[in-house]
Parts: structure tokens; C-alpha cells; sequence
């Protein structure tokens, strides 16, 4: 029986290759707009996830997300330090600045500001590198993915001077930082200098980054923080997912993704569904013939499953095949770092093309279960 459902379905191309590249299109957009998304949603925690060695974050409590700092005071590193359980606390500078190159070309950037000693909050990508090329006066190491915007001739940026707020820095080394929600070039500098060549302003301290002594929960640390200083502390994790939660409440792009992945499944149910229906309409005759040699309908049904079952295997793999292809190709495209193929988005959409194809399937056959066999023998 199966052997006759699949040349039953191959014998007529059209429509096996329309409900194959149907599917197919529509796993495609599915699962390339679920990558698109998350990807994006971890841009919001790279801020944070960026700096491994960070067990706590302290804030302003007004803060909401890492790429937005108030400023606190000097005081507070002091404050923190003393808390019981705090291992070590450094300072963290974070903030937008303009960067003019030395042709005159102006450029906006994040501005990262690390603790003189320590160097902690350098990216862990050629981290000793890094740490010599940053140690002299007003020398900043820039983050290569991102490099371009910056310099979009194409040059080797390193050796070049620029000018930050007037004063002259120069570019002593490259590093690899994870890709941000906001875009923007990120260079590094020591703390120090960091804070004495942006505008001045009574404070400028945007972080205290704190690690936790062996015994002592980062979480139970945050609460201690908290509750002796004032200020808001938060775990790594806790404030990566603030910058996530930051994105879905504050942007329209859950929306649009939503939207975009909702047309793939109304895609996939149309055109499922409808082909199929087509299918069986046009096969009447010879379904009737079946059922009057004494197919049963249980057989009938395995059969239309079937087919509805190899297209949509089929297609789901082009689909799934598209979505790897295009993260694959696009793995060096700095406006693309970060994205990937979740094996939870690969499950899910397996679990909306099976769902889509056998229900479609389920209905579509529903009018051959109740077919009188005789109908073969009418005119």
C-alpha cells in the first residue's frame, strides 16, 4: 500500500514539489527568524556575559540594563570592598564617547574603561595580548569585529592615533568582544584613563564588579551588597538576563519576530493543506477503486499519512538545510556574530511541520473515509 501511495504522490511532480518547497520555504522563515531572534536577545546579555570573571554587578539602582550605567560614587568601591564575603571589587567604566580618527573621520563608540591592576573586564579572546597593548598611557585596544566601523578603508587599525574628547589616544592592540545590542565599535582602555578623558562630571564610576569568596554564593553575596550598601547588586546571570528582558519590554522586535514566524506557520498550514486537499480530490477514482477491492479505510489512511509524511520530511529538511546555510556563510558577517542554530529551534519546528502535515492530512482524507466505493463504477 505504501508503494502505491508514494507513485500515487510522484506521479503528479507539480504538486509534490509545491508541497515539498512549501514546507520547505516555510520551515525556512520559521527557523531562520527563531535564530535571528534569540541571537538578538543575547546580544542584550553580551554586555554582561563579556566579562567572565564577574560574579556580581553593582549599580545605581535606577539602572535597567548594561549599556545604560549611572553614574556612582567613587565611595561605592570602597563600600563593596567592605561588605563581608566580597573576595575582590573592581571599578568598571562603560559608556558612549566619539572616537575622530586621524583623517578627520568621526565614529561612535562604547568606551570600556577596566581596572588598572587587575584588567579585569577584557574580553577573554587574546586576553595577554591585550593586557600588555593596554598598559601604556592613553593606549586602547579595540575590538577587531567591529573595527571596521571605525576605520571602513580596510586599514590595520593598530598604530593608529585618534582623539577621544580632545585627547589624543593611540590603538595598541586588537581583542574579540561579543557582539552588542548597540552596535557600536567597543575599545578599552585602563580605568584611569578612561575617566580622565571623558567630559568631566563629579562621578563617573558606572560599575562595581565583584567576586564572591570560596563558600559564598554569588546570590547570597548580591543580598548582602544590597542590604549593606544601598545600591543594587544583581549575579552575572541576573543582569545578563536584565538585558534581555530589556529588549522584549522596551523594543518592537518580539513583535516583528512574532509576527514573521507566525507567517511561516500560517505558510506552512496553507499551503499543506490545501495542496493535499487538491491532491485527494484529483485521486478520488482511484481511492474509490482501492476501497472497492477492499482497501480499508485504516490502510487509506496510513497511506495519505504517509505521503503527507515524506513531503513533509522533505521539505523540512531544505528548510532546516536554508537556515544552516545561511548561519553558516554569514559566521564571518560581523552584523551576524553570535547567531546560531538552537537544537531546540531545529525540535520545535519538526514538531510544527509533523503537527502541520498530519493534520492536514488527517482532514484532507476525511472525505475519502466516507466515500461510497460505488462512485468508481458511476459516470
Amino acid at each position: 500500500m505504501l508503494n502505491i501511495a508514494l507513485k500515487m504522490l510522484m506521479g503528479d511532480r507539480v504538486k509534490y514539489l509545491g508541497l515539498a518547497l512549501g514546507i520547505g520555504f516555510a520551515t525556512l522563515l520559521m527557523t531562520q527568524q527563531t535564530s535571528i531572534f534569540i541571537g538578538l536577545l543575547t546580544w542584550g546579555a553580551n554586555p554582561v556575559l563579556d566579562v567572565r570573571e564577574a560574579q556580581v554587578w553593582v549599580m545605581d539602582p535606577r539602572v535597567r540594563q548594561a549599556d545604560q550605567p549611572e553614574a556612582l560614587s567613587d565611595q561605592a568601591l570602597y563600600r563593596v570592598r567592605s561588605v563581608d564575603g566580597v573576595a575582590w571589587a573592581a571599578p568598571y567604566f562603560r559608556g558612549p564617547s566619539t572616537l575622530r580618527s586621524a583623517d578627520g573621520a568621526l565614529a561612535a563608540v562604547t568606551l570600556i574603561g577596566v581596572d588598572n591592576q587587575s584588567l579585569i573586564g577584557l574580553p577573554p579572546a587574546n586576553r595577554a595580548e591585550a593586557a600588555n597593548a593596554i598598559r601604556g598611557r592613553n593606549a586602547i585596544v579595540i575590538d577587531r569585529g567591529t573595527a571596521h566601523l571605525v576605520f571602513p578603508d580596510g586599514r590595520d587599525p593598530v598604530g593608529q592615533t585618534a582623539e577621544i574628547n580632545d585627547n589624543r589616544v593611540t590603538i595598541t592592540g586588537e581583542t574579540r568582544a561579543l557582539t552588542t545590542f548597540a552596535g557600536l565599535p567597543i575599545v578599552f582602555m585602563k580605568y584611569t584613563d578612561a575617566i580622565s578623558i571623558t567630559p568631566p562630571e563629579r562621578n563617573k564610576l558606572s560599575f562595581v564588579l565583584v567576586g564572591a569568596r570560596d563558600g559564598v554564593s554569588p546570590a547570597d553575596l548580591a543580598a548582602r551588597i544590597e542590604a549593606q550598601t544601598g545600591l543594587r547588586a544583581l549575579t552575572r546571570d541576573q543582569f545578563a538576563r536584565a538585558g534581555v528582558d530589556f529588549i522584549i519590554n522596551n523594543t518592537g522586535i518580539p513583535l516583528s519576530f512574532g509576527i514573521a514566524i507566525g507567517l511561516g506557520v500560517l505558510v506552512a498550514v496553507v499551503i499543506t493543506a490545501l495542496t493535499l486537499a487538491m491532491f485527494i480530490t484529483e485521486n478520488l477514482k482511484n481511492f474509490g477503486a482501492l476501497k472497492a477491492i477492499g482497501v480499508t479505510n485504516q490502510q487509506i489512511l496510513q497511506m495519505v499519512m504517509g505521503q503527507a509524511w515524506l513531503v513533509g520530511f522533505i521539505g523540512y529538511g531544505l528548510g532546516i538545510g536554508g537556515t544552516a546555510a545561511f548561519i553558516f556563510f554569514g559566521r564571518n558577517d560581523p552584523s551576524l556574530q553570535g547567531f546560531s542554530l538552537h537544537w531546540q529551534v531545529v525540535a520545535g519546528a519538526a514538531l510544527v511541520v509533523f503537527v502541520i502535515v498530519s493534520a492536514s492530512a488527517f482532514f484532507s482524507v476525511r472525505r475519502v473515509l466516507k466515500m461510497d466505493p460505488a462512485i468508481v463504477f458511476r459516470g
